[in-house]
């Protein structure tokens, strides 16, 4: 038996040795090492002399080679670089992991962005741009799909550009037919009346983009090398009236040229575009701000194509003679400078204001030139600077530089000073500015000032940055007390040097209209108007014309920024007048709480909600006579903003008494009284018009009055005018669901009355597409108001079932 355990363990430990041999193939040269390491350590040097020695030598001899390592990758890392910066072009490269990093991202974080940002400017540009065979256009869906651009398909390489200026070349292929915008057109012209539904559901964009690091990694400018290949797939959708896709090519040509003359004026070569990298995030929304422009001086300027000493038509001239000006413009604002002698290097040192209405913005320069005593002038060249707010309260400033180079500077606060010096497109020459941004306006109603320090103030909550998208045009139950003071500087439009100025005010639906002054450039209007306060950054827009007997003049527009306004805090504002080279309006703008009420006598001109303008056309005298027997068959049309209403005809007099009664919802719009010859054959023609100016009135009181008619020589028309307001009901005051519902409730019931009123009257005119428009919004209204009801029965039923369950409780108790 003992021999049979040995021979087991003598087994074992052999198959534990050849494991050991296998796995630790050195093991066996190992053991007469450590045989003669213990004959050294017992007859010879003992352990603890030696065995130190040998772990010192080898750890410095390992920390010489990791040493040794990382020097020789910093070496390389910096030879890298130095190739990198030094090289003029780099070699191609595919960008397949940027787009699938793009593919991954788009749906769910920048395609909603992207939609955000370019839904606006779309609705803006087809605004201003529309062709003439539309009436109207409205974008009334915008989807991207969910295939993003992509990016270095065919090559990405980096280049040096003269003056040492790093550029990325990409290409950019964006091909897609997920997408869509769908555009609802109401067409003018020979088709007016009809409608068609325009539906983009492809885009294809291929070209070369241009990337330029600036300011040491602060931006990032953008562009397109050329014009890139633009495709869009274009279908016509039905509606009501339907037109063919055959009938409108003019539409699909239309909208592929916006496009690409959009791109070419934005970001292709030398136009660009940047992309600010802020340091820190403040979380704010700059919506506009003050750049303080100066003009010093210009140099070397020489028209293209002429010779030094030569005019334009061959005669030679004296080029000290030559008066130079400057034309500056951003966004509709103009304005110039005085004209300043000295030949070819003019100064002017002279300092302008412009208005931003967003946070960036693009100031253009055009120089022309003028001989004394002539009234002609020469187009010299233009250049341009672009703005653009940072997030972290700084500007950016960026031009086209000589060379088409890059012209870049950055002020850190708003009040600092940049001086640039801009070559002229088109012409020789520079022209040397100084600007500063005076101030930055925010969507919270904070501004960012000269010495402006972001820490050290406490900055107000963005309540109306939350949800204001959803609540467009929704009244906030605020007022707006706006007073017209004055203007100054206007400029000249009748034979006398002077004009007879009026304003404009338009605001959400409402139009208000100051007193006329005669005859002066700086009138004086103290004026004040009221409206209700509309959610989601509706502007107040301002247009100042002259008054003139046939036709009035438009002496310039503006629009001012109402967002963040705070109760309580008056905003006393300079506006410049746009569109026009001169004139600048004087407002004072005051919010005030819902409960406010106001003294009609002092001049406050009142919309209350509710209220109905009742007018009684009662009879006209002295008529200019229309048919061939002396007389006319005269009727009165009423149009009121886009409601017209009509008496009834009174034929063969000049004299006619109608006595008619109509009625319209006060919205503020103007009232236009049409009198009007009825025939049966031929067209009604026109035998005078007068506008009624009822916003003054008081309210529930009311005016009669005779009106010379216009446009005719002769004629006059009597009328009775009301502003009904209804008068407040005291309410008690309650935080229950059911007291709102009810006012919800009787809200709707006045729009539904409106709209029924509105409807009768359309069906009048026989506008048929208005109607059917009518009609829809009418029953999504009565929807709505069952809605109402339906809440108020189920709340009724929940009280009734506590006051119940309350009784049951009492009387156990008792």
């Amino acid at each position: 038996m003992t021999k049979i355990m040995v021979k087991n363990a003598a087994k074992e430990a052999q198959q534990l040795w050849n494991n050991l041999v296998h796995d630790k193939p050195l093991l066996p040269y190992l053991i007469p090492v450590f045989f003669l390491a213990w004959i050294l350590e017992r007859w010879i040097i003992p352990f603890s002399n030696w065995i130190p020695v040998f772990v010192t030598v080898w750890a410095t001899l390992q920390y010489g080679k990791y040493k040794r390592k990382q020097a020789v990758e910093a070496l390389n890392n910096c030879w890298k670089r130095h190739i990198l910066s030094s090289q003029p072009t780099t070699a191609l490269e595919p960008c397949e992991w940027l787009n699938k990093l793009l593919t991954t991202v788009w749906p769910n974080f920048i395609e909603p962005k992207l939609v955000h940002k370019l839904l606006s400017s779309l609705q803006k540009k087809i605004k201003e741009k529309k062709p003439k065979t539309v009436q109207s256009l409205e974008v009334q869906d915008f989807h991207l799909g969910t295939a993003p651009p992509m990016l270095g398909l065919q090559h990405t390489y980096w280049s040096m550009e003269s003056g040492g200026q790093p550029v990325l070349h990409m290409g950019f292929e964006w091909d897609t037919n997920e997408m869509s915008v769908l555009l609802a057109a109401k067409l003018a012209g020979p088709l007016r009346g009809m409608a068609a539904r325009i539906v983009i559901n492809s885009l294809h964009i291929k070209g070369d983009l241009r990337i330029m690091p600036i300011l040491d990694g602060q931006g990032v400018l953008y562009s397109f090398e050329t014009t890139p290949d633009v495709r869009l797939g274009i279908a016509f959708g039905s509606g009501s009236q339907s037109v063919s896709q055959t009938e409108l090519p003019i539409l699909s040509s239309w909208l592929e040229n916006l496009l690409i003359n959009t791109l070419n004026h934005t970001m292709v070569e030398p136009r660009r575009r940047c992309y600010a990298l802020p340091v820190v995030d403040l979380k704010k929304k700059a919506v506009g701000g003050i750049l303080s422009v100066t003009l010093v001086s210009a140099r070397n300027l020489l028209r293209e194509g002429s010779e030094l000493g030569r005019d334009s038509n061959g005669s030679s001239l004296d080029r000290k003679s030559l008066g130079n000006f400057v034309e500056i413009a951003c966004e509709d604002l103009m304005r110039k400078t005085q004209i300043q002698g000295g030949g070819s290097s003019p100064v002017w040192d002279e300092t302008i204001d412009m208005v931003l209405h967003d946070n960036t913005g693009t100031v253009h320069f055009s120089v022309y030139e003028q001989a004394p005593d002539n009234v002609k002038y020469d187009f010299i060249g233009n250049c341009e600077v672009k703005i653009k707010y940072v997030d972290d309260d700084s500007t950016l400033f960026w031009a086209v530089g000589p060379k088409l180079g890059v012209l870049a500077s950055r002020a850190e606060h708003c009040g600092k000073e940049v001086t640039m010096t801009l070559p002229l497109e088109h012409a020789t020459g520079e022209l040397t500015i100084k600007l500063t941004l005076k101030e930055w306006q925010f969507a919270d109603g904070s501004k960012a000032v000269a010495n402006y320090n972001p820490s050290a103030v406490i900055h107000m909550q963005q309540q109306t940055m939350l949800g204001s998208y959803n609540s467009l045009n929704a009244h906030t139950g605020r007022k707006l007390k706006i007073c017209t003071v004055e203007g100054r500087n206007l400029a000249p439009m009748d034979r006398t040097g002077k004009s007879d100025p009026y304003l404009k005010l338009f605001y959400g639906k409402l139009v208000r209209k100051t007193k006329t002054v005669t005859q002066d450039l700086n009138p004086m209007w103290n004026q004040e108007f009221i409206f209700q306060e509309v959610g989601g950054g509706e502007y107040l827009k301002i247009k100042c014309y002259d008054a003139d007997r046939f036709a009035d003049e438009n002496l310039g527009s503006a629009r001012v920024n109402l967002q963040g306004l705070v109760e309580g805090q008056v905003k006393d504002v300079w506006v410049p007048l746009e569109k026009i080279k001169q004139g600048e309006i004087h407002l004072r703008i005051e919010v005030l709480g819902p409960d406010t009420d106001f003294d009609s006598s002092q001049g406050a001109v009142v919309a209350g909600e509710g209220a109905i303008v009742e007018i009684v056309l009662v009879e006209a005298r002295d008529l200019v006579a229309a048919d061939w027997g002396g007389t006319s068959d005269p009727y009165v049309s009423v149009r009121y903003g886009n409601i017209k209403k009509r008496t009834k005809v009174v034929y063969k007099t000049l004299a006619p008494q109608w006595g008619q009664t109509l009625e319209f919802v006060d919205d503020g719009s103007p009232m236009v009284l049409h009198v009007k010859d009825y025939n049966t054959i031929l067209p009604t023609s026109s035998i005078g018009h007068c506008e009624v100016a009822y916003e003054f009135l008081p309210p529930n009181q009311t005016v009669d009055r005779w009106l010379p008619l216009q446009g005719v020589n002769r004629g006059e028309i009597h009328f009775q005018i009301t502003r009904r307001v209804p008068e407040k009901q005291s309410t008690l005051v309650a935080g229950d669901e059911c007291d709102k519902m009810w006012k919800l409730h009787g809200r709707l019931g006045e729009q539904i009355r409106s709209l029924i009123r509105k409807a009768m009257a359309l069906a009048e005119e026989e506008e048929t597409e208005e109607i059917r428009m009518m009609l829809e919004e009418l029953e999504s209204a009565e929807e709505e108001r069952e809605g109402v009801i339906s809440q108020l029965q189920r709340d009724r039923d929940l009280l009734v079932g506590k006051v119940k369950e309350l009784e049951q409780a009492m009387g156990g108790f008792l």
